[in-house]
């Protein structure tokens, strides 16, 4: 089954999906407390962030922003926090609201279509 990650490029689509993502990576980043193998908990939060950013992209070409503002979700900054969820896996708090700056754009900022010249009243 082939999924079409370009159709979430519209914002009320995209709010969905995004929110959807970021459920399942927290999701997975807490089931390592309850005994989940680490490898599992990576594999599915690392395939959510990979499909969480592709839908970021097509959504901000949507938007006609630059696309250099998933350099924040690619990059990882160590500020904030760190909350150590196993002997593998930390979790900086500060950097995970970095990277969640790409996608609340995507949540806020219109497609380039409805910047329209709203007309002037006589």
């Amino acid at each position: 089954m082939q999924m079409n990650i370009k159709r979430y490029a519209e914002r009320p689509r995209y709010r969905i999906g995004s929110a959807t993502l970021v459920a399942i990576i927290c999701v997975a980043l807490a089931s390592v407390n309850i005994g989940i193998p680490a490898w599992l908990v990576f594999l599915v939060g690392v395939s959510a962030a990979i499909t969480l950013t592709m839908m970021t992209y097509h959504r901000l070409r949507n938007a006609n922003l630059s696309t250099a503002w998933l350099l924040l979700m690619i990059l990882q900054f160590g500020i904030g926090p760190t909350w150590r969820l196993s002997d593998h896996i930390t979790f900086n708090i500060g950097g995970l609201m970095i990277s969640l700056v790409p996608v609340i754009l995507g949540w806020v900022v219109p497609r380039k279509g409805d910047h329209g010249i709203e007309p002037e009243s006589g």
